[in-house]
């Protein structure tokens, strides 16, 4: 999970990451924020890849958490872009959720899928797991 870990009785300081989220409904947004949020992340959202590329071009972030089906620029796109960024300003973690698309269309990506609607449990392992 993403809490911090303890050692020896006391609190070890560990760096909150940071996601940027893009999704184009509001609703699906503002729960995975606050979740994401909840389990201890500095989260910054996006409402399409044209913002989120903003965002990645401006900021660094650990875990990029993007939609694929999105008015403006879509997800794919948006990966594309992401996957040409300077190693410094480019997510250790990239992952792709969908609810039209399976993990196929990503394939020879180094992006990780899941499908909608997710399991957060899975999600949150996700974000706090290894770089892609």
């Amino acid at each position: 999970m993403l809490t911090p870990s303890m050692s020896h009785a006391a609190a070890v300081p560990t760096k909150r990451p940071r996601v940027l989220i893009v999704e184009d409904h509001g609703p699906t947004r503002q729960a995975m924020s606050r979740l994401i949020r909840q389990a201890g992340a500095d989260v910054v959202t996006a409402r399409d890849g044209e913002e989120g590329l903003g965002y990645l071009l401006t900021q660094r972030f650990d875990v990029l958490l993007t939609d694929l089906r999105m008015p403006v620029m879509d997800g794919f796109e948006l990966v594309h872009h992401c996957m040409k960024l300077p190693e410094s300003h480019r997510p250790a973690r990239v992952i792709a959720i969908s609810g039209e698309y399976d993990a196929g269309v990503l394939q020879g990506q180094p992006v990780k899928f899941m499908p909608k609607p997710f399991d957060l449990h899975q999600l949150l392992d996700m974000i706090g797991g290894k770089p892609n």
